[in-house]
Order: structure tokens, then C-alpha cells, then sequence
């Protein structure tokens, strides 16, 4: 009983770790730093659009490599070792941003695309590594869980960065890109050492065995329409948490403000995470997503009148509300459609799925804010996906 709850800490601080990648280099301070950077050169919103661009790119190559290298981890039993490879990729690459910015933006945009890709793959093998852990009747604890895990460790992390820039200005701003690397690798060496490998499947040919997932795609219908509804609403869902902080930069909200709500975001949902989990237990994970997506609808149709830092800090507080529940759930939900000793290859689709939403959401919301001028037609965007 020890060693698994050992094994699932050691799970949850993967999350922790990573976390830190995911809020200041996709979320909070990478995004609207750049922005502003462009947006002086160029005019606005021309950041805005420059990182919605970039934050698709930093996705695609996640979508192409996912199913062939989920079902390689299957066949081989090597979920683990991927995963510490996607994740030394993109450990040396955030580290990398320490030494393009400011000045060389495009350098750092090319940076961000690559440490995108490690993160995405790393995370692919982390959710695959869930149904191992635990029975079915303890996944929505344990997703859950981890979620909170990230929001936690993500909000400590975020807070020394901006101490750091605060403190130190670009060159504070610098380190804090080098300790969210460092953070990274730290909580990831838990997990290599004491979650085990999943069972392995044995097939040589992991390329044939993904055809034939394709071919049995009847056999596995209310999989794949949960992956289709999964990729409109978390198309919606990725676009929120990565043009948040360059759409607020673009409306003129202080750096301060946009720093000190995202980190309220963090601390508001470690409970409200907690929370979903718990509704799941009792109503189930189906009806615990579709309660956090109508919050989501009630937060885009805000941010469409979004013009003080006030506004911007509910919005903040009523995302953290929403979004741990609706991701954890999710994975937890799909997790129990997934066919047993194939979560590396099924999980590469719900990858896949959420992938593909990251490049279409920023590309959409960068396509229509550079016609109309202006992000809020972006928003718009997103509140007519949650609505699909």
C-alpha cells in the first residue's frame, strides 16, 4: 500500500514539474513578453498574431509523431524512456530561451517550438501511464490529483520567475527561464525511478499494429466520438490558456496584473481540481466535464467585454474554477475507454486530438484577429467552439 501511493506521488510531481513549462512559457510570461516585443517593432496586434502562429507550430510535430512512437512505447515497453527524451528536449530548449531574449524574438519563437514538441511528447507518455497505476474506480481521484499537483507547482514556480523579473528586470526575466528548466528535470526523476513500466505488448511491428487500431476503429466507437467532442471543446480549452496572457498584453493589462491573475488561476484551482474530482465520484466524469464547459462559455462571452485588469483577474479566478476539472476528467473519462496493455498507442489519439485542437485554436484565433484587426474576434472564435 506504501509503495503505491509512493508510485502515485511520484506520478503527481511529474506533473508539478512540467507545469512550470506550461504556465510560464505557454501561459503567463513568455507569451505576452514576446508579444510586447513585436508588437513595439511591428504594431499591434501583430504579437498577438506572431504567437498564435508559433503556438500551433509548437504542436504539430507532436500530432505527426504521437500514434507511430504510442505504438512503438506499446510494442517495446519503452514509454518511460520516451518520455525522459521528449522531456530532456524540451528541458535544453526552455534553458535555451535564456540566451536569444529579448533581442533575437525569432530565435526564441524557434526555441519555443521545440521545447512545445518535448513537452506534448513527454506528456503523451506521462497520461498513458495512469491506468497502471491504479484500478478504474480510483482514476478520477488520481487525475485529478495530478492536475492539482501542476496547478500547485506551476503557481510556485510562476511566482519565483516573476520575483526574479521583478527583482532583476530582463536579466531576472532570463534566470527565470533557466529555473523553470531546471524545475522541469527535478520532478521529473521521481517518476523515472519509481513508477514502473506498464506490461509491454511484445508486437515487432508497432507500425502494423497502429493499422490494424485503425481498422478496429468500429470496435471502438464511443472512443473515438469522445475523441471527436474531446477535440472541439479542448480546441477551445487550449486556446484560452495559451492567447490569455497575449490577448490581455494586446487590451493593455499591466504585466503585473496579467502575472498576479494567472498565479490566482493556480491557487484557485488546486481545490476547485480536488473538487471536480470528487462531483466525479459521485455523478461521473461525463457529467463533471459538461459543468465545466458552460463555465468556459460564461468566461469567453467575459472576455469579449474584457477591458480593465480587474475584469482580467475574474476571468482568471473562473478559469482556475473550470480547468483542472475539465482536463482531468477527461483523461480520466477516456482512460476507461482505452483497450488494456495499449495505453501508449490509444493515448497517442487522445494526444493526437488535443494536439491538433492546439494548432487549430492559436491559428484560428491568429487568423481572425489579424483580419479583424483585433483579438476580440479571436474570442470569438473560441466561445463558438465551446457552443459546437
Amino acid at each position: 500500500m506504501a509503495g503505491e501511493r509512493y508510485r502515485e506521488w511520484a506520478w503527481c510531481l511529474y506533473d508539478w514539474g512540467n507545469s512550470a513549462f506550461a504556465l510560464v512559457c505557454m501561459t503567463a510570461v513568455l507569451p505576452p513578453f514576446v508579444a510586447s516585443v513585436i508588437n513595439a517593432e511591428r504594431g499591434a496586434p501583430a504579437g498577438t498574431v506572431a504567437w498564435g502562429w508559433t503556438a500551433a507550430a509548437g504542436l504539430a510535430l507532436g500530432v505527426v509523431l504521437g500514434p507511430p512512437l504510442g505504438a512503438l512505447a506499446d510494442a517495446r515497453g519503452v514509454r518511460k524512456v520516451l518520455l525522459a527524451a521528449f522531456a530532456g528536449v524540451g528541458v535544453v530548449a526552455t534553458a535555451g530561451l535564456a540566451l536569444v531574449l529579448p533581442l533575437r524574438w525569432s530565435a526564441a519563437l524557434l526555441l519555443y517550438v521545440v521545447a512545445a514538441t518535448g513537452f506534448a511528447g513527454a506528456n503523451l507518455f506521462y497520461d498513458a501511464l495512469l491506468p497502471g497505476l491504479a484500478p478504474p474506480s480510483s482514476w478520477d481521484r488520481l487525475s485529478a490529483r495530478g492536475y492539482a499537483a501542476g496547478y500547485a507547482g506551476g503557481g510556485v514556480a510562476l511566482a519565483v520567475v516573476a520575483a526574479l523579473s521583478f527583482a532583476l528586470g530582463t536579466t531576472g526575466l532570463r534566470w527565470g527561464f533557466v529555473f523553470t528548466a531546471v524545475w522541469w528535470a527535478v520532478f521529473t526523476v521521481p517518476l523515472l525511478l519509481l513508477v514502473p513500466e506498464p506490461p509491454w505488448g511484445g508486437v515487432a511491428r508497432p507500425l502494423e499494429r497502429l493499422r490494424t487500431t485503425f481498422a478496429e476503429a468500429r470496435r471502438h466507437r464511443m472512443l473515438w466520438r469522445f475523441l471527436l467532442a474531446y477535440w472541439l471543446y479542448n480546441d477551445a480549452i487550449g486556446t484560452i490558456i495559451k492567447m490569455a496572457a497575449a490577448y490581455g498584453a494586446e487590451v493593455g493589462i499591466p504585466l503585473p496584473h496579467l502575472l498576479g491573475a494567472l498565479l490566482l488561476t493556480q491557487l484557485v484551482g488546486i481545490p476547485a481540481t480536488l473538487a471536480f474530482g470528487r462531483f466525479a465520484a459521485r455523478h461521473g466524469a461525463r457529467d463533471g466535464i459538461l459543468l465545466a464547459l458552460g463555465g468556459y462559455g460564461v468566461v469567453c462571452v467575459g472576455a469579449l467585454f474584457l477591458e480593465q485588469a480587474w475584469q482580467f483577474w475574474v476571468l482568471a479566478a473562473a478559469v482556475g474554477v473550470v480547468q483542472g476539472g475539465a482536463q482531468a476528467l477527461s483523461r480520466s473519462l477516456y482512460a476507461r475507454l482505452v483497450p488494456p496493455q495499449r495505453e501508449a498507442e490509444f493515448f497517442s489519439f487522445f494526444d493526437v486530438s488535443g494536439r491538433v485542437a492546439g494548432i487549430a485554436g492559436p491559428a484560428l484565433f491568429a487568423l481572425v484577429a489579424g483580419v479583424s484587426a483585433s483579438g476580440r474576434g479571436g474570442v470569438g472564435v473560441v466561445l463558438a467552439l465551446f457552443l459546437v
